[in-house]
């Protein structure tokens, strides 16, 4: 039998888990590039914006339709100038919402104008005057 030195066995017993370890250490590891807010989508652009011109979306943590609403943006939705009316959510403003008579959720305030329920992306850029960039 012939004798071999340990070394040229390790490729061999490194196997798989070793194959992806070499690939990380080389490679690096970041996140799935779809999965990463592109700020020239569609999306992105239409949020930066209504917060770039004072629209705001009003809302509740615990309302479907505002989270209906959020998915719209996909990965841009924490771009989105959003005030919390409920007063147990994160960061919570009940007073503004009041002052501001929200009755329902999501209103969106853009140019001073309520706009209640739950809006298209087209609709919100025609309502504050956004047309993307290409």
């Amino acid at each position: 039998m012939v004798q071999t030195h340990p070394l040229q066995r390790w490729p061999q017993a490194i196997g798989l888990g070793g194959l992806a370890l070499a690939a990380l250490l080389t490679f690096g590891c970041s996140p799935n590039p779809s999965a990463t807010s592109d700020t020239s989508s569609y999306e992105a652009q239409l949020a930066q914006h209504l917060a770039a011109t004072g629209g705001v979306m009003y809302g509740a943590y615990w309302c479907p339709h505002c989270a209906d609403q959020k998915a719209m943006f996909k990965e841009s939705a924490e771009q989105l100038p959003y005030v919390e009316c409920a007063a147990d959510g994160d960061n919570p403003q009940p007073e503004l919402c009041q002052q501001k008579g929200i009755q329902g959720y999501p209103t969106w305030e853009i140019d001073g104008q309520l706009y209640p329920g739950v809006r298209s992306l087209d609709e919100l850029a025609d309502l504050s005057g956004f047309s993307a960039s290409q």
